[in-house]
């Protein structure tokens, strides 16, 4: 997950007009499109559940309702097929997971006092290792797709610090860097590298690119946000029309070398990277009932796809979480049971595996709630929750508290 705090409601209000007026780093002062304001407000209603919690019915304030019955069910630990020992969190306070290192180590954020700590933690043995103490909270960290890097983001209300420490806790790059929100993207092309982007409370933004082998960031200007990498070199974003209010862009890519840009892919409402793949949410305004999901090379070929109920929003349509494990083979998604209004949505979600190779689906839960999933590197068992503070064993389909 790409760290994004909490927005505020001028957003809201000034979006339904068709955008807010900022000045960019340019400083020329543009309207910021629609579908910028309803990307960041997608992830301001995920990331603002956080800190809900479910009241005595088991129902959040959403509406969905968890399967809190194979929790309240479990049997001991030893019987899931392997062992996993919940995190006893001593002197401080859990605050989220924040990956896998591999099948069987996690990385996790303790709150101790003013600041944070990063963790290592071995599932089977109960073992853990601090990696990283910070003066300031710790909002997120993030490991590189091969998992021998991790970026931490620390920060108060207005400025930030960006740390990279390799897999042992070694500090190979720091740096202070203003911004009110934060978003980073690791390359999976070249893991060395990560565009970040950095927004102050009037909506600016500056991106910058982050080269951890050469210890250097570089400023970049980019046209729009919330790029993803599909390449080396070459960025994908989403070009949203300044003066319009559509809910769907086409996507471009841009060379960092020249800043050419090309069109990829006509109108989608969501894009983003799988890894090495791209993933694109279609949909079809003459079957507004329905999302049409595609996963992409990084040459833009269909892989697979798939239709889905949709449910509507007040900012356009829901997505709900999804991730991609098994070295690319299989996407984990969550799916609503029939189409409908998002705000008065009760019936839960299911949890799909799709296998990208044979097309084949497999229901893995049903009735759970739409929150973030980040899952092994072999798809055995994923993090789930708005602080990744359970694990679903996909093989058993249990699903057990992370931590104490």
């Amino acid at each position: 997950m790409k760290h994004l705090g909490n927005y505020n409601v001028q957003i809201y209000t000034e979006f339904l007009k068709g955008g807010v007026e900022v000045k960019g780093c340019s400083k020329n002062t543009y309207r910021v499109p629609f579908g910028i304001i309803l990307f960041m407000l997608l992830f301001t209603s995920a990331i603002g559940l956080s800190g809900c919690s479910e009241n005595k019915t088991g129902t959040n304030h959403t509406g969905m309702h968890h399967d809190l019955d194979r929790m309240k069910e479990m049997p001991p630990l030893s019987f899931l097929g392997a062992e996993i020992v919940p995190i006893q969190v001593n002197g401080g306070e859990f605050y989220k997971a924040a990956g896998w290192l591999d099948e069987n180590n996690i990385i996790y954020i303790v709150n101790e006092g003013n600041g944070s700590s990063l963790y290592s933690y071995q599932l089977d043995a109960g073992l853990k290792s601090k990696l990283f103490s910070s003066e300031i909270p710790i909002t997120t960290a993030e490991l590189n797709p091969d998992k021998e890097l991790i970026l931490i983001h620390s920060a108060t209300s207005n400025e930030g610090t960006i740390t990279v420490i390799d897999s042992s806790g070694q500090v190979l790059f720091s740096t202070s860097i203003e911004s009110y929100e934060l978003s980073f993207e690791w390359n999976p092309f070249a893991e060395h590298l990560v565009l970040l982007t950095a927004f102050n409370e009037e909506w600016n933004f500056n991106t910058y690119l982050l080269d951890v082998k050469k210890k250097n960031m570089e400023e970049y200007e980019l046209p729009q946000p919330f790029a993803r990498w599909i390449s080396k070199d070459e960025l994908v974003f989403q070009e949203w029309d300044e003066e319009g209010i559509s809910l769907q862009a086409p996507l471009r890519v841009i060379s960092l070398k020249d800043q050419n840009t090309k069109e990829a892919l006509s109108l989608v409402h969501r894009f983003d990277s799988l890894g090495r793949n791209l993933l694109s949410v279609k949909i079809d305004e003459s079957d507004p009932d329905r999302a049409y999901y595609e996963i992409h090379s990084n040459r833009f070929e269909r892989i697979a796809g798939f239709a889905v109920p949709i449910l509507t929003s007040y900012s356009g349509w829901l997505i709900p979480f999804y991730d991609l494990m098994d070295g690319g083979r299989e996407f984990v998604y969550l799916r609503a049971t029939h189409m409908g209004e998002a705000d008065v949505y009760q019936d839960g979600f299911d949890l799909i595996r799709f296998n990208l190779e044979s097309g084949k689906e497999e229901l893995i839960f049903t009735g759970l709630a739409n929150e973030p999933l980040a899952c092994s590197p072999s798809g055995t068992r994923c993090l789930y929750g708005f602080q990744l503070e359970k694990i679903i064993n996909l093989e058993t389909k249990e699903i057990i508290e992370l931590a104490q």
